[in-house]
């Protein structure tokens, strides 16, 4: 498996208020990793919906909108390369918004996205897949989605769920590197199904490996482990609970029966976490999870 560094972020750029809490956190993630940041702006043609909503900009023709969205990006690049000595380049496309985020973050070789994701409620998430969601399910580096109001930037608390699904470890090496670097605490959340006692015990051995693994790299950590239930509700009430400031997830970590209806794992935990979180795609091996180093 590949280590996981982080030279390059990308930003997704709406102007919305979600997406300027996503610059904060990405800018302040780039700071410390000694990243770059590129800022991007989707363009769906919608330029004339785009001066009713933002009339400062005074867009009167297509060619004045990019021109006004170059220098909106522009000024908020020199903002964040003033405020945190970030390098930032910005980019302006055109086209599908979560297919332009995905092929960008691929030609650039972006190694983190972070974006803003304004979450759903009610049957709305059943049926209008959100931007964010669908690049996280496609992107192929991990994808931190912020809410509004989530100003506290800086992962010092870093929730790590663990079910028995297949590839649930393999996110334990991303948050490692996050933890080294924002001297982070990781609090394991055992998500355990059922009371068979056989398979509990292997559950505990799993829970135990991942404890060893994280003292041999000198991070601080707990375990807490819940049966039963709706385990995307339980773990963003935990994350909530002990004030983390981020959840680290896998893109295919598994729904519980309770949960089914209500959507995958990781959709709802990205619809409804008020909390950031990093969604991960797995890779197909068995042991992606040990340490690359």
């Amino acid at each position: 498996m590949k280590a996981f560094v982080i030279k390059k972020i990308l930003i997704p750029m709406d102007f919305s208020e979600t997406a300027l809490t996503a610059i904060e956190h990405a800018a302040f993630t780039a700071q410390i990793f000694k990243a770059d940041l590129v800022l991007l702006h989707v363009a769906e043609k919608t330029w004339e919906k785009f001066s009713i909503v933002s009339p400062e900009l005074r867009v009167e023709a297509p060619t004045d909108f990019v021109k006004a969205i170059e220098k909106r990006l522009e000024d908020i690049a020199a903002g964040i390369r003033s405020k945190y000595g970030v390098k930032s380049t910005c980019i302006t496309t055109e086209g599908n918004i979560f297919s332009e985020i995905v092929n960008v973050s691929k030609e650039h070789e972006v190694d983190l996205v972070v974006m803003g994701t304004h979450g759903t409620s009610g049957v709305v998430e059943f049926f209008v897949g959100s931007n964010t969601y669908k690049v996280v399910t496609e992107s192929i580096c991990p994808v931190i989605s912020v809410r509004a109001h989530a100003n506290k930037v800086g992962f010092k608390d870093i929730v790590l769920p663990i079910d028995d699904s297949k590839h649930s470890r393999q996110k334990v090496n991303h948050a490692i590197v996050m933890a080294k670097q924002f001297a982070s605490k990781i609090h394991i959340l055992g998500l355990a199904e059922g009371d068979d006692a056989t398979e509990m015990k292997k559950f505990e051995l799993k829970l135990e490996q991942i404890e060893e693994y994280l003292k041999k790299n000198d991070v601080l950590y707990s375990r807490k482990v819940i049966n039963g239930g709706n385990q995307a509700k339980a773990t963003y009430e935990y994350a909530k609970e002990i004030n983390a400031d981020l959840i680290v997830i896998m893109t295919d970590q598994d729904e519980t029966l309770t949960g089914r209806l209500l959507g995958t794992y990781a959709q709802q935990i990205i619809n409804h976490s008020k909390i950031p979180v990093m969604s991960i795609q797995p890779v197909e091996s068995e042991i992606a999870w040990v340490n690359p180093y």
